[in-house]
């Protein structure tokens, strides 16, 4: 192992488990938002009321009703995630209503993780919106708010306390940094270390003046433990309402006490009531409440008119108010016997058969009511708490369960809704305010809940008080106020039933009434929708979808799967980095290259009375496609679309040469195909209605349609756009503007505004004047209000350079957007980075644009009264400018600069700067304005800024020619579409650079700077008359785009390169497969020809002698002649006549492995002609027509051998590999690289192909989720490798690689096939397939909006979702899943005495009827009988070993285990035995622990298991797997790990290490032993070396001696030998070797061998490399095989998933400088240390100085690889590489996790 080594670690996966939730509005006044935080992520949601629709509504996201379960159906049915309709009739009230739904908004990761977040409602945030404050560790506080124009977040505050004078105790991870806000928003509590709280005040209203008023005052510090307060060891603190000061309720214990001191002190809590003054900064006590039970652990507030705190205890609720004790409910006769006698007058028995353990702090609670608390329980019971009394003096407690198991009941056995639809595991809860009524909504009676769960789910539930809603008035409760003359005050005041308003909600009041069930019943709880997560984790593993394959180098399809939840209820969810589309047909396409693929759909028309109309268009989703276009080299194949694929020989279509496009025109009933000379447009019976022919001195090559515009783009770079008349129904070309006609266009694209959500600037000010307002005050003063500039805090980093302004063109906007590096640029740079018109440009712009205004309004109200979409046309131009026209007048609507470098931020720029370019002005390279390099002189720079440009010219030269692939990187195609819904915020901008990297941008409305300083000077009084730009700016869009992260690392330089190349290979491959098989056909029919001619010769003779000796026969006829007819006339017959149409059907598409099966003996064959291939005996299969020149059939007979000889293709291929191909034989026309697809498994998606193809698919909540798309395609049959029989070589043709590229993509919507997609691979397979199919009908279905498409099983006795998980693994010979299946049962205590045990054993033998025990044997403790000490056992889990098919995800066998017994490791371990005939074989090993008691002695067992085959069940064909239990053992001590070393097994029992080998396949023999003095937590063998993990012992590098006497021999250990070691692991990069320890605080340790280190003292010693911390738990590490290196993901407890991974010493410290750069040069949000944020705490450091040896990616790759191309520039530069170097350093690291 040499030094010094190296390591990559970065976050694949975001944590999922919602650890805390807050309503407020966020994004804008008045907004429904919902904040979560899941770790260190940070999302914001919007709470939407909207109609959720079924699958089968066209171009809308199909509801979650395909999740709906019965689990009276089938046996192993899933009611997994809805509740079912025929049970819950609450759900009816939704049947056509609104409901409210959930819609992200946005998500930040933040560096470090959030421990609280609470509003600040203060009314000062911009516009009215709300902040939020989080909390986090280490007593650090952040104010964040929202910025409108970048639809970011900025930090206004930061707040950290982290003082030496305040670290009086150890913190507690668990209590601190907790906060608490004030109802009456005055201020916020933050807990600090020990009893110490940081008090935050806000400003009152009015109080605060200006813009950079801050919204609170300076905070202070209150200590507890201070004189006059004196409290002590809080435990949790709430603030109380309706006083005239901030006033805190603590719940305290003065003197710490245990439940081993119970009898002695029981009653140890008290409940003070502080009041602060915030103005003296000083705290009073108000009120004590002592003697409450010893075990109370949280407290809620109640409000009026009962008023008081709820304290919540283990087996208790305590009722406190003004001081006193009012009511303490007790939960079971245990917990009565712990109320000490002080407190038994307050004693409430109503509930304490229930038996109710409760464990407060894992439950979360939340009022839904005056009276009325809804519980969440640790153990998934849900119930409801009910406050019965009078005034404010609380008599009854009443506690009644609503979902979960019944607790009363046998908690094992599953009631009839086992898998209840609020019954979660919780972590928060919190209640979502409404603001604003809807009249399907009511907010009067409605109460909206959002609870987060550690097993998975997160609901969204609406409560409705049913008996509130039917008494509008309401209704007195009865009283139990006997005395009747006795006045309270209270009652007087509030009435005993006294209506409360309650966060705008009317809630009646309460009164002591009985304890009986109708109360709850009126409760009605629905989920209106839910949060799929895959948190908490408890174990990992990683499968594949392919059964046989494991993590080896080349092998894809692998899988992340996780066991989520606790002991008592979880699931088990599978996820992977791509979609993979479940294939429903794949065949081959014989002939040349297939380029492209299309499919249309075209409606009949009839002729009714003289009218032709169009076939009925309402069901147009469900509508089949008409057409199927395959595009080949040189010529085009159609086919009629449906479930049979039949080609077309007589159509309108063009068919002898390429096809550029093919669309929809006329509202479906007219389909157009561009070709390189031109237009055809033909119906839906195939005729030809219109064709348009090309100049021939231009060719089209890319096209786009758009109903009714076509939009062409010449090889010359000018467009042609062609409109279709609804009138006359043909196509004509439209009219273009002068300036767009000389203008050279990279790239263009069409837009329909489907649901009109753009407008102008002038509509869209008007409508939001309350933020327009906060934004003008600002730009008056001159300062750059939102959109200029940074935070306060990073002020001096953010300063630009001041310039002349003129009016209507405002500094900030053009500053933020050519600031993409944000703090990387140089001044001068950000000053050139723009480019501006010159004087002449300017004034035509200007003309223009006034000449052009009149018509914007006009065409507006036209489009209005019509009825019409509004049409929008894209241009990328030369300069790097994004510009948007209206169509069909052509007016410039908006413009961005540079967008080919890719900006966060995209917002518009006066046209006057930033005009369309004329092609006389341009001077790029080669005809491209390539990249970001060239914006100095790009941008059509006058000749005022050349001088300052000039200075930087040779520069940029030297750089291109350094920096070739940089100068390659552009825009290719961009598309701008919306996806899923009817917002702005539904629109996407996807751009696809040369080099295959994806940028995704959301649309957002946004008035322009411009405009804001138009109305600063017309409010001023300014003269705005002379303005040319006035009118302009009013008619322009307010809209702006804002980029999405996303972490698809498709990085390739030579992207176009390749695509050519393997394109141009594939055809020469192609070609010479094709004259070698039109060789031997002419080889062949020579032969045949000459022996029919020596055939004919001899008969000649024959017929000769014949006729000598009996003369001439001819009076008797001509002689039938008996010779066949030349297979070449049969072949010209076929091939003239006319051919039978081709028929694939579904069913058949199995057979179509042997379509070249037949080629080589087929008799004939025209070079280039049709390949015919029999599938069937009735099914004929004729895909198209080949590229080449068609031969005559007459002229085969004359060619030899010699003619055409044999060329070898890999020469061929060879020669050319480093040529570019010849642009005259591979024209360079290129087709539309982006499928749209509104409806595809119920979601919207936009399809990207290319090499690495990757889909956006946008879902339920309406965020961009971009996956890469992987297609199981094989390779066709003709491209195998070579043999003497095909004469091909797919690997000269550049198509034997493991990634499998997209050469085109198109919906597919068929019977066989609904809502699927037809992907043409780039080996010449065809392939349909469909997103998850299974998904809406089969169990466990796909959810993928998500981070990773995630798979979710529940889990339990056959699914019925009470149990949990505590294991997997992965077995990958049979594919199957082994899990760690729990169950629940009771504990009980065993009896202790031999003499009750022995009498207790016979007389359970004589109830059994079997033998009785022998006399004198003690029974063992695990056999006795245990004894019933409580009403209330405890529960523990019953574990067994199930095993999951992969396919249905159902159990298809278990093996039950032993009561008490636990699975402590699973693993799936190759050993030798002798059923493997002396090899390896993979064989299932289990690790268990019995768990009896402190007093019983600790023993275990190992179980050694395989995976069988055997016959299926009667219709239930995944049951062909079992579990055979091969051997099992029980051992004195747990069996807490377990690995494979060698072919044999070592495994761990408690201390001990031993090596056992099975090779005899009857027995484990142990053969070698290590004592390693504390306990094994974890083993990890790498060859002959085995990686030991102790619990307080540290790591142990061990070596396995195999030869000779085998034993195990330490060779170093860690020099501290103190870390608490949960997981080991081992990276590998070529010869070097890092050892990789996880400890139980969540830090990853870096360790390596050195033995000639001086430092490692002889090897004795594991040299620490260095430390990185992950923020939570790690339950697994598991490693990963790639060519020369071993990889390794680590798993927390939070869901996310990290990969490690080492790198080479040249790329980290060129990495690690980039990063450096990132870290000092951006602002990271919410004001974190990145660099902190992964340091390991000072106080689990192990006496050393932390070494800058692990590269912290999470900075690196979204800020720099997803980063602006002028960030990447810059930062590399500065950095003395480039960014390609940087990308290419990155991309390789990356590239072993792209398995996933």
């Amino acid at each position: 192992m040499r030094d010094p080594v190296y390591t990559y670690c970065r976050e694949v996966v975001p944590p999922s488990v919602v650890e805390q939730a807050v309503s407020l509005s966020f994004t804008r006044p008045r907004a429904n938002n919902l904040a979560l935080a899941r770790g260190s992520l940070l999302e914001i949601y919007e709470v939407e009321l909207a109609i959720k629709k079924g699958s089968g509504d066209d171009g809308e996201v199909p509801g979650d009703e395909y999740l709906y379960r019965d689990s009276t159906t089938e046996e192993f049915d899933l009611p997994m995630i809805r509740d079912d309709t025929k049970k819950h009739g609450a759900r009816d009230k939704f049947v056509g209503a609104k409901q409210p739904q959930l819609r992200l908004a946005g998500r930040w990761s933040l560096h470090g993780r959030i421990i609280d977040m609470q509003a600040v409602r203060s009314g000062k945030s911009q516009g009215g919106a709300d902040r939020l404050l989080l909390s986090f560790a280490e007593a650090k506080m952040s104010l964040i708010a929202f910025d409108n124009s970048t639809q970011g977040i900025v930090t206004e505050s930061i707040h950290y306390y982290e003082h030496d004078s305040l670290r009086q105790h150890t913190p507690d991870g668990a209590r601190t940094c907790r906060m608490r806000a004030d109802p009456e928003r005055r201020c916020i509590a933050l807990r600090l270390y020990g009893d110490q709280l940081a008090i935050l005040p806000f400003a009152e209203p009015g109080t605060a003046a200006g813009t950079d008023a801050k919204p609170y005052t300076d905070s202070f510090v209150v200590d507890m433990r201070a004189d006059g307060v004196d409290v002590r060891n809080v435990r949790d603190f709430v603030f109380l309402g309706g006083y005239l000061e901030p006033t805190l309720a603590l719940l305290h214990e003065q003197a710490p006490s245990w439940a081993g001191r119970v009898e002695d002190s029981r009653d140890t809590c008290s409940v003070t009531v502080v009041s602060l003054d915030v103005s003296r900064r000083a705290v009073s006590v108000l009120n004590s409440a002592s003697r409450l039970p010893y075990d109370c652990q949280t407290l809620l507030t109640v409000p009026d008119p009962l008023g008081g705190v709820l304290a919540l205890a283990t087996s208790s609720i305590t009722h406190i108010a003004n001081g006193a004790v009012s009511c303490i409910s007790v939960l079971s006769h245990a917990a009565a016997r712990g109320i000490g006698i002080g407190m038994a007058s307050y004693l409430d028995r109503t509930n304490i058969d229930l038996e109710l353990s409760l464990e407060p702090r894992s439950s979360a609670y939340v009022l839904v009511g005056s009276s009325t608390v809804a519980l969440w329980t640790q153990c998934g019971h849900v119930f409801l708490l009910r406050l019965a009394g009078t005034g404010r003096l609380v008599k009854r407690i009443v506690v009644r369960q609503i979902a979960g198991p019944e607790a009363q009941h046998d908690v094992g056995a599953p009631v009839a809704h086992s898998w209840d639809d609020i019954a979660i595991l919780p972590s928060c809860v919190s209640e979502v305010h409404m603001i604003g009524e809807d009249e399907s909504f009511n907010a009067s009676d409605d109460l909206l809940l959002f609870v987060g769960g550690n097993s998975g789910r997160s609901l969204l539930i609406n409560v409705r008080d049913t008996a509130a809603s039917r008494d509008d008035t309401g209704s007195d409760v009865q009283s139990d106020n006997e005395s009747g003359g006795d006045i309270d005050i209270d009652a007087e005041l509030y009435g005993d039933a006294a209506p409360t308003e309650r966060n705008g909600k009317r809630t009646q009041g309460v009164g002591d009434s009985a304890p009986d069930r109708a109360w709850a019943d009126a409760y009605h709880f629905a989920v209106c929708d839910e949060l799929l997560g895959s948190g908490t984790v408890v174990a990992m593993d990683v499968g594949s979808t392919d059964p046989g394959l494991t993590a080896v180098p080349g092998k894809e399809g692998l899988q992340v799967v996780t066991c989520v939840g606790n002991e008592w209820r979880g699931s088990l969810c599978v996820q992977q980095r791509h979609i993979q589309p479940e294939v429903v047909a794949s065949f081959d396409l014989p002939g040349a290259p297939v380029r492209g693929v299309w499919t249309a759909r075209c409606l009949r028309e009839y002729n009714i009375g003289g009218v032709v109309q169009a076939a009925d268009s309402a069901s147009l989703g469900e509508l089949g496609d008409t057409f199927m276009v395959l595009s080949r080299d040189a010529s085009t194949a159609v086919f009629a679309a449906g479930d049979e694929l039949q080609e077309m020989d007589r159509t309108g279509f063009f068919t002898d040469g390429p096809t550029v496009a093919v669309g929809e025109l006329l509202g479906h009933t007219r389909v157009v195909q561009v070709h390189t000379q031109g237009l055809c447009v033909v119906n839906a019976a195939g005729r030809a209605t219109q064709t348009i022919e090309l100049d021939p001195m231009q060719q089209a090559v890319y096209a786009e349609v758009m109903d009714p515009f076509v939009l062409l783009r010449m090889r010359s770079g000018e467009l042609s756009i062609f409109e279709a008349s609804a009138e006359t129904g043909l196509l004509s070309e439209t009219v273009a503007p002068e300036l767009l006609k000389g203008t050279q266009v990279l790239a263009a694209s069409l837009f329909e505004d489907t649901h009109r959500v753009l407008c102008s600037n002038k509509e869209w000010a008007e409508r939001n004047k309350d933020v327009l307002e906060g934004q003008q005050l600002p730009a008056a003063n001159g300062s750059p209000g939102i959109d200029g500039g940074f935070d306060s805090l990073y002020a001096e980093t953010a300063v630009p350079r001041k310039r002349r302004r003129t009016r209507g063109q405002v500094e900030p906007e053009d500053q933020r957007q050519a600031g993409g590096a944000e703090g990387l640029y140089d001044e001068e740079e950000e000053e050139d980075a723009h480019g501006f018109s010159g004087p002449a440009d300017s004034a035509q712009a200007a003309s223009s644009n006034a000449a052009h205004d009149s018509s914007l309004d006009e065409g507006k109200r036209s489009e209005e009264v019509g009825g019409k979409s509004p049409m929008y046309l894209l241009l990328l131009l030369a300069n790097g400018n994004l510009s948007i026209m209206r169509l069909p007048q052509f007016d410039h609507v908006w413009t961005t600069p540079r967008f080919d470098s890719l900006l966060d931020t995209l917002v518009s720029a006066s046209a006057s700067g930033f005009g369309l370019t004329r092609q006389d002005n341009v001077h790029p390279a080669n005809g491209v304005s390539s990249s970001s390099s060239e914006e100095d002189n790009g941008n059509g720079v006058n000749d005022t800024k050349a001088g300052l440009a000039g200075s930087r010219l040779d520069a940029a030269s030297r750089t291109k020619h350094a920096n070739g692939h940089e100068l390659s990187r552009r825009i290719d195609q961009f598309q701008l579409v919306q996806l899923g819904g009817d917002r702005i915020a539904d629109t996407y901008l996807v751009a696809l650079t040369s080099a295959g990297e994806i940028a995704v941008y959301r649309a957002f409305a946004h008035c322009s700077q411009e405009y804001i300083a138009q109305r600063v000077d017309a409010a001023a009084g300014a003269n705005g008359d002379g303005d040319p730009h006035a009118a302009e700016n009013e008619g322009g869009l307010a809209l702006r785009f804002a980029r999405m992260q996303h972490d698809v690392l498709a990085y390739d330089p030579d992207y176009e390169h390749k695509v050519r190349r393997v394109q141009a290979r594939q055809s020469q491959a192609f070609a010479a497969w094709s004259d070698r098989s039109s060789q031997r056909a002419a080889e062949q029919l020579h032969a045949e020809k000459e022996a029919r001619a020596r055939a004919q010769e001899k008969r000649q003779q024959e017929e000769a002698m014949a006729q000598a000796d009996w003369g001439d026969g001819s009076e008797d006829g001509e002689p039938e002649s008996s010779e066949r007819q030349p297979v070449a006339d049969v072949g010209a017959e076929a091939s003239g006549g006319e051919q039978d149409s081709a028929d694939i059907m579904f069913a058949d598409f199995a057979a179509m492995d042997d379509l070249y099966a037949d080629i080589p003996q087929t008799t004939a064959m025209e070079v280039g002609g049709m390949v015919n291939a029999h599938v069937e005996a009735d099914s004929q299969v004729n895909v198209g027509t080949d590229a080449q020149t068609r031969e005559s059939p007459d002229a085969a007979p004359e060619q030899s051998p010699e003619v055409n000889p044999d060329r070898d293709a890999d020469a061929d291929a060879d020669e050319d590999s480093d040529v570019e191909p010849d642009d005259s034989l591979y024209p360079l026309h290129t087709t539309s690289k982006f499928t749209r697809l509104d409806n595809i498994g119920g979601y919207a998606a936009l399809f990207v192909s290319g090499l690495r193809p990757v889909v956006v698919l946008v879902g339920p909540k309406r965020w961009a989720r971009v996956h890469p798309l992987r297609l199981t395609a094989r390779l066709a049959s003709a491209l195998q490798p070579a043999d003497a029989a095909s004469g091909f070589d797919a690997e000269a043709a550049g198509l034997a690689t493991s990634v499998r590229p997209l050469v085109g993509m198109a919906r597919f919507h068929a019977a066989a096939c609904a809502h699927g997609v037809v992907a043409l691979t780039q080996g010449g397979a065809l392939v349909v397939a469909a997103l998850a199919a299974s998904a809406q009908a089969a169990r466990g279905g796909v959810e993928f909006d998500a981070a990773w498409p995630v798979r979710t099983i529940p889990a339990g006795t056959a699914h019925g979702g009470v149990g949990a998980l505590g294991g997997v693994a992965f077995h990958a010979r049979s594919g199957c899943y082994a899990l760690a299946a729990a169950g629940v049962a009771r504990f009980g205590i065993r009896e202790p005495h031999p003499d009750f045990a022995d009498r207790q054993a016979r007389e359970t033998a004589e109830a059994q009827q079997r033998p009785p025990p022998r006399p004198g044997m003690v029974i063992p403790e695990h056999e006795r009988v245990p004894l019933t000490t409580t009403s209330a056992a405890p529960r523990v889990p019953r574990f067994s070993v199930d095993l999951l098919s992969p396919v249905t995800w159902e159990t298809i066998d278990s093996h039950a285990l032993e009561p008490d017994e636990h699975i402590a490791v699973m693993r799936v371990v190759e050993l030798e035995c002798a059923q493997a005939a002396g090899d390896c074989k993979p064989l299932l090993c289990v690790g268990t622990g019995f768990v009896l008691g402190e007093d019983v002695q600790t023993r275990g067992k190992v179980y050694v298991f395989d995976v069988i085959d055997v016959v299926p069940l009667p219709g239930r064909p995944a049951t062909s797997r079992r579990l055979k239990l091969l051997y099992s053992e029980e051992v004195h001590g747990i069996v807490s790990a377990l690995t494979e070393l060698r072919g044999c097994l070592a495994m761990s029992v408690d201390s001990k290490v031993f090596v056992r080998s099975f090779a005899s396949g009857e027995a484990l023999v142990s053969f070698a032993f290590l004592d390693c003095q504390c306990w094994v937590r974890s083993l990890t063998a790498l060859r002959s070396f085995l990686l030991v993990g102790d619990l307080r012992r540290g790591l142990w590098l061990v070596g396995f001696q195999e030869h000779g006497p085998a034993r195990l021999l330490v060779l170093a250990r860690d020099a501290h030998a103190c870390m608490p070691v949960q997981c080991a692991e081992v990276v590998a990069l070529g010869r070097q070797l890092q050892l990789l320890a996880a400890d139980s605080h969540g830090n990853l340790h870096f360790f390596t061998y050195a033995p000639h280190d001086a430092h490692s003292f002889g090897g004795q010693r594991l040299l620490r490399r260095g430390e990185y911390a992950l923020g939570s738990r790690v339950v697994a590490l598991r490693r990963l095989a790639a060519p020369e290196r071993l990889v390794c993901l680590a798993a927390t407890a939070s869901g996310a998933v990290h990969a490690v991974a080492m790198l080479p010493e040249n790329s980290f410290k060129r990495l690690h400088r980039i990063n450096l750069q990132l870290v000092h040069g951006l602002p990271p949000p919410a004001a974190l240390n990145p660099r902190e944020f992964r340091a390991v705490p000072l106080l689990l450091r192990h006496h050393h100085a932390p070494r800058r040896s692990v590269l912290d990616a999470d900075l690196l790759v979204p800020l720099f690889a997803h980063g602006p191309l002028s960030r990447q520039r810059d930062a590399a530069q500065r950095d003395g590489t480039t960014a390609d170097r940087v990308l290419r350093d990155i991309v390789d690291i990356e590239l072993p996790f792209t398995v996933l």
